[in-house]
């Protein structure tokens, strides 16, 4: 039996619309904030409307490391900075009543990588004991998704150590990417 033409379009838009619904939304239906990046941050935007993992950040300690990997959306409760071990002095001294936590990631090669977050929290990357300095940032009010980028150049083939801190709330959620899909 012939299939009309116009019950097939029917039926494709439905099978459409039902594949849509399940979809994260696009970047383009995030607030005009979220577009006013100079940096090209679709990346990070679309990584982060991705299921996320959620998490306990580490206190400082090999036996309290907590391992994340790169272009994965991590949703991390914080601790008491006073409570966490800090891998280094960090570059931006923190409030009183700040949080703090510990994430342990490697790149797989070396080149410049983003740490975005979703919150204002200080972040600092720390290699071999010593803080890496940042090569630039970007931060926009009224972006639910990404408040904050920063980019840093980094080695690969060794454990790195992000150090989230600050008094922004006890929860962020935290993605490391390529810089530039690299």
């Amino acid at each position: 039996m012939p299939v009309r033409p116009s019950l097939l379009l029917s039926i494709l838009l439905a099978a459409s619309a039902a594949v849509a619904a399940d979809a994260p939304a696009a970047v383009d239906a995030l607030p005009r904030e979220c577009g006013a990046f100079a940096w090209d941050v679709s990346n990070e935007l679309a990584v982060l409307q991705s299921p996320s993992t959620a998490g306990v950040a580490g206190m400082g300690g090999d036996a309290d490391a907590v391992r994340i990997e790169l272009d994965t959306r991590y949703d991390m409760r914080l601790h008491p900075q006073g409570a966490v071990t800090l891998a280094a002095r960090p570059a931006k001294a923190p409030a009183d009543d700040a949080v703090a936590g510990l994430l342990v990631f490697q790149v797989p090669v070396d080149g410049r990588y983003r740490v975005s977050l979703d919150t204002a929290h200080w972040v600092d990357v720390v290699d071999g004991g010593e803080i890496v300095a940042s090569t630039g940032h970007e931060g926009r009010h009224g972006c639910p998704l990404l408040r904050k980028v920063v980019e840093f150049d980094l080695a690969a083939g060794r454990d790195l150590v992000l150090q989230v801190l600050g008094g922004a709330g006890s929860e962020t959620s935290v993605l490391i990417t390529a810089a530039g899909g690299q």
